[in-house]
């Protein structure tokens, strides 16, 4: 499997999607991209995958990647990413297409979990890009400002509801490509408080998001994080909520995960009755993290498998999160968000529905710190509700990080 750079693998980490591509001085060649699980899982089941390069055509000349992979046949996902450089490595040349390079696959939590061949395509109509590679100087995409106008004008080239920028004109080159060898990278985590495993293919999806979300938290720094916490009710031992975070300042954290199985069913089902399914499973969760609320105001005892208690009784401060594998619009997301408003005005308890790549970025965005992050949860849940939706994005211009 290809090993990228410790540049490469610093500008994934810094995003939450995109694709890049690096050779080294063995003379290997890889296209390496940072994709949703659910994405790269159905890559794996043969979605099909165009490649895209784009351009500006006046200076300066910047240089974007894109992949199209149909993981839904009426939305695909676009994995988009103005391209930045140290050296020479980290440009697109000709040698990219037609030859089989390495193709590694990177998920949220930035570990690499999948690795094949892929081939990009040339015809007689494309190939004109190699004039183009040949012959622009390009400008490493260090300007922030500009290259997020750059990136309007990749999307509104592409077809998405953006407004293309006058001084950033689009030069566009599209290519099939072929995919095979498709192997798992079987991947662990391991920090102070815990390790864990999944296999993006083999594990059912919704206990991989689990262990996915469960291994991030507990690298927020003051905290304890436990995955299905236990609580008896009654003579019935049963499971709280997925990942329970409790914070040395009295603060819960409550995840109920929500993701849809990707199988080849899924990969051909119509985008509404996917939205639908989210939407439902939203609802429910939130009903879910209602019930976690009432048994820790209750006094209920809170315990792990190995019958430690884990919460002591106190005033605590609950943070409920719906976490999902991925937006998907939907106009039944007004009624979801009305139903988090009223359950977080009657408990005076802070709600959320976010996706994995959007929470794992936040808390990139807080260094760890549990306090910021706590913050951020309360910030968002407000903004949700201004904005009547759940796809609520925070950035910082500080990433990704800069280099000249």
């Amino acid at each position: 499997m290809y090993i990228p750079s410790r540049f490469a693998y610093e500008v994934l980490v810094s995003e939450k999607i995109g694709v890049l591509c690096e050779s080294n001085n063995k003379g290997d060649k890889a296209i390496i991209a940072k994709l949703p699980t659910s994405t790269i899982k159905a890559i794996a089941l043969g979605a099909k995958v165009d490649f895209y390069v784009f351009t500006t055509s006046r200076k300066p000349y910047y240089l974007a990647l894109c992949m199209k992979i149909f993981d839904n046949k009426c939305s695909p996902m676009h994995a988009l990413l103005a391209q930045r450089w140290q050296n020479s490595n980290n440009i697109l040349d000709f040698s990219f297409f037609d030859s089989e390079l390495d193709f590694v696959l990177f998920d949220e939590t930035d570990a690499s979990v999948q690795e094949s061949k892929i081939k990009i395509k040339t015809n007689f109509r494309n190939k004109r890009v190699r004039n183009v590679l040949q012959n622009m100087k390009f400008t490493s995409s260090n300007d922030y400002d500009a290259v997020n106008h750059f990136t309007d004008s990749v999307c509104a080239d592409l077809g998405f509801n953006y407004d293309s920028h006058p001084h950033y004109p689009i030069a566009s080159f599209k290519f099939s490509t072929e995919i095979k060898d498709i192997h798992t990278v079987k991947t662990i985590h391991v920090n102070e408080q815990s390790s864990t495993h999944y296999d993006v293919i083999k594990d059912i999806d919704g206990a991989r998001q689990e262990r996915q979300i469960y291994q991030s938290l507990c690298l927020m720094d003051n905290s304890k994080t436990a995955i299905s916490p236990l609580v008896t009710i009654g003579k019935k031992e049963r499971e709280l909520t997925d990942v329970l975070t409790i914070t040395q300042n009295q603060q819960l954290i409550a995840v109920e995960s929500k993701c849809l199985q990707v199988d080849k069913d899924a990969v051909g089902k119509s985008y509404e009755r996917t939205a639908a399914s989210i939407v439902k499973h939203c609802k429910k969760a939130l009903s879910q993290l209602e019930g976690v609320y009432k048994s820790i105001k209750r006094g209920e005892r809170i315990y792990d498998e190995h019958d430690n208690t884990l919460l002591l009784e106190g005033n605590n401060s609950f943070y409920g999160i719906v976490l999902i594998d991925e937006f998907r619009p939907s106009n039944d997301w007004e009624e979801v968000i009305n139903l988090m408003q009223s359950l977080s005005n009657t408990h005076n308890v802070c709600l959320n529905i976010i996706s994995i790549s959007e929470m794992i970025y936040t808390m990139k965005l807080c260094t760890s710190n549990t306090s910021l992050f706590i913050e951020l949860l309360e910030n968002r849940q407000q903004a949700c509700i201004d904005a009547n939706t759940i796809d609520i994005r925070f950035t910082n211009s500080s990433l990704p990080t800069m280099v000249e």
